[in-house]
């Protein structure tokens, strides 16, 4: 797959759930995470397309709709939208799917509340390295074998996750990946380098492969009660975990992608 359709991919995901009153160029560079260049020049030629239309305001909304149809581990887009919405919902945070693809970490979908306390750089289509050692990555980590992490991995590139980012040797690193207990939630209360922390936990399949990441993101702030916080978090997690993996495994049974709504919380 060549590099400028990857970009061009990455370009349509960002501007595909624009707010009704558009995205400025930087908000769009942000989200795409593409150099600011590139961004301005496929915008200039989508624009030309009729693809992008430039309000008064100077702010750019797509002319299309774009989206993902296939779903991840027999769980439908559907049912993982209606997750994260659900979860967004009950906890007036951020919700997020979040894969691995190589050494990459790559925003499925994602969730925002309109109360939430700071808005999310990643949007559908955003990638990341796995290098950063933050709650997502140990968790991903942690579902690959070692031997190929060595063999395949830059073991020098690996860091620290917030503001210092701090570099870790190979065996810092490597003790902390191998200490990530894959069926727990993770998180990071102190924030990474954008003041976001985020609880993360696995969805997997009947076989206990990874298939995803569920996450809560917030704001890096203070909390009263932090462990009744964590708390309220870790539960909200789980039974969304158990929710979807049901749906995996009852599709799985039945052939295929099933269209099934996830029951909606309450309280």
């Amino acid at each position: 797959m060549s590099k400028n359709f990857v970009r061009i991919l990455r370009l349509a995901e960002s501007l595909s759930d624009a707010p009704s009153e558009g995205l400025t160029k930087a908000q769009i560079v942000e989200r795409a995470g593409l150099p600011s260049s590139t961004v301005y020049r496929l915008l200039s030629e989508m624009e030309q397309t009729g693809y992008v239309y430039t309000t008064p305001e100077g702010r750019l909304l797509p002319n299309f709709s774009f989206e993902r149809r296939i779903g991840i581990g027999n769980i439908s887009p559907i049912q993982l939208r209606q997750a994260c919405a659900s979860i967004s919902a009950e906890l007036e945070s951020a919700s997020e799917i979040i894969l691995r693809r190589g050494h990459s970490l790559l925003w499925h979908v994602t969730d925002e509340h309109p109360l939430q306390a700071i808005k999310l750089r990643a949007h559908p289509g955003y990638v990341r390295s796995t290098y950063e050692l933050d709650s997502i990555s140990r968790l991903a980590l942690a579902y690959c074998n070692i031997d190929d992490i060595e063999s395949s991995w830059d073991l020098s590139s690996f860091h620290e996750v917030g503001v210092q980012g701090n570099h870790l040797d190979w065996h810092e690193a490597r003790k902390r990946i191998l200490a990530t207990d894959r069926q727990s939630m993770q998180f990071d209360m102190l924030g990474n380098a954008k003041g976001i922390r985020r609880f993360s936990i696995a969805i997997t399949t009947p076989e206990g492969e990874l298939v995803s990441l569920l996450t809560v993101a917030e704001a890096a702030i203070p909390v009263r009660d932090e462990e009744a916080h964590i708390a309220r978090i870790r539960s909200t997690l789980e039974s969304t975990k158990v929710e979807l993996e049901l749906c995996s495994a009852s599709s799985h049974a039945n052939g295929g992608l099933k269209s099934v709504t996830l029951p909606h919380k309450t309280g």
